[in-house]
């Protein structure tokens, strides 16, 4: 499609810059979720690689990944040129994908569906990863999988664009992407330690509710940000993306409630991004009302995945693979089922549609992205971590100590609550009474020195109440937690 800068139109380029900071507001919201889901031990470190996520793709996405996922210029079918490394040209002429926006408007906010990605997926390795392997890994992550699948996609030239696929707003590079990378993550890594023999519950729901809700409200510029305004398709993805929401998030509740005979607010957090992870892919292509399914079909399948991981002793430790791994296959399947041809032609687009309009091809097309995105992600993540933990200074998984004590000490020297502060500061002066000056600076733990001994802090009996806990003092022998540098 030819683009000239007489299309840009002022109300669509401020309704995007607009979604880019909704979408901007998902990434700490999802560090607030996943820190809630872990023990209180190991919060602090994930909400600070969502972060460190959004900085490294930045720097990615200019360098090299914005020009690789979504070259206009590029013949290729399966990757882009660096025809705008560093951002070369990219101002004001618009995007195909954007003819009405400024390129450098709808660069930035792809730029936000590239940062959220790789932070979903580390959620697979949550409580047992470092910090340093994670943040290489991030960055090559970023550029041999998520720039390729998306150029597949979106890019004018990408091999799975010409064939049709419908997935408007990520449910093949973002949510299948992220959940088969992060069960790359439990084949190499391994389960996390204790895992089938202690009870472990979210340490903090109010996290979870507000790293819910950041993600609830960033979702509606998520979907809707690259919609048209004009032709009412961007109202649309609204109202598809919250009845989706909702939809999923009640179905979660009454299966949980038949099990459990209490409402949770934990289950109804999960069905809702459940929801929203189906709709994703199918935000602007279908009518309203099949949210409503699609919603209720992601709550219900989501819900017994994650029930199945448990039963089958898989560590799918915050349900990354149960929630965007299964969402994102279930919406862009059920795309290829519901995407309806009249609101597609609502901004001039010709398309057949999908089976309810009679186009059981598109079905064809639906499975042959889902199967290209699941397996390239998850056979690149797993060569990818495998070859990082032959370097000792990639190595991701953290020291058996290190994860007994807690990431957030072992890797950041920092503390998620003051309450685990205070504990580990009166066992630093416990110990400095029993022992001389010089053995107290060479063993004794202390939050700038996380690497030598450090008492492990316990969960409490009742996860909710981060008010109770524990210590166990170290052991006297003479090891360390080692880390490679």
């Amino acid at each position: 499609m030819a683009t000239s800068i007489s299309d840009i139109d002022m109300g669509a380029t401020v309704w995007m810059i607009a979604s880019t900071a909704l979408v901007f507001l998902m990434i700490p919201g999802l560090g607030y979720f996943y820190g809630g889901m872990v023990r209180s031990k190991n919060a602090l470190s994930l909400v600070f690689l969502c972060l460190m996520a959004l900085a490294v793709v930045t720097l990615q996405w200019v360098i090299w990944g914005y020009s690789l996922a979504l070259s206009e210029t590029s013949s290729s079918p399966f990757i882009g040129n660096l025809r705008h490394w560093l951002f070369l040209d990219v101002e004001y002429t618009p995007h195909p994908n954007a003819p009405t926006v400024p390129g450098i408007v709808y660069a930035v906010y792809q730029c936000m569906f590239a940062a959220l990605t790789p932070g979903l997926a580390i959620g697979g390795a949550a409580e047992r990863i470092r910090v340093l392997p994670t943040i290489f890994y991030i960055f090559v992550w970023t550029t041999l999988v998520y720039d390729p699948i998306a150029y597949w996609v979106w890019a004018p030239n990408g091999w799975l664009y010409k064939m049709g696929v419908m997935d408007f707003a990520g449910g093949c590079a973002v949510e299948t992407a992220s959940g088969f990378a992060a069960l790359a993550f439990y084949f190499v890594l391994g389960k996390r330690k204790g895992f089938g023999e202690e009870k472990w519950e979210p340490h903090n729901y109010l996290n979870i509710i507000l790293g819910c809700s950041f993600l609830y409200f960033g979702w509606f510029g998520f979907n809707a940000g690259a919609a048209s305004l004009e032709s009412g398709r961007a109202g649309i993805a609204f109202m598809t993306t919250s009845l989706a929401a909702a939809a999923g998030g009640i179905t979660w509740v009454g299966l949980a409630y038949r099990v459990e005979h209490k409402f949770s607010s934990f289950h109804f957090c999960s069905g809702a991004v459940a929801g929203m992870v189906c709709v994703t892919p199918a935000a602007s292509f279908v009518s309203t009302w099949a949210s409503l399914p699609m919603g209720v079909i992601a709550g219900i399948c989501c819900f017994y995945m994650v029930e199945a991981n448990l039963r089958l002793g898989i560590d799918d430790c915050i349900d990354v693979v149960a929630v965007h791994g299964v969402g994102g296959i279930l919406g862009v399947l059920l795309t290829g089922i519901f995407a309806d041809k009249r609101v597609i032609g609502l901004d001039g687009i010709e398309s057949a549609g999908g089976l309810i309009n009679g186009n059981g091809r598109q079905l064809y097309v639906q499975l042959a992205a889902l199967a290209a995105s699941a397996a390239w992600s998850f056979v690149i993540s797993y060569i990818l971590l495998k070859v990082m933990n032959y370097i000792p200074i990639f190595r991701l998984r953290v020291d058996p100590d290190a994860e007994e004590h807690g990431v957030d000490f072992a890797e950041l020297g920092e503390a998620g609550y003051s309450f685990m502060h205070d504990v580990v500061q009166m066992h630093v002066d416990k110990n400095s009474k029993r022992a001389s000056i010089a053995s107290s600076f060479h063993e004794t733990a202390s939050i700038q020195h996380p690497h030598k001994h450090m008492p492990m802090v316990k969960e409490a009996a009742s996860s909710g109440n981060v008010t109770a806990a524990s210590v166990t003092p170290p052991q006297t022998s003479s090891n360390t937690c080692a880390y490679p540098l």
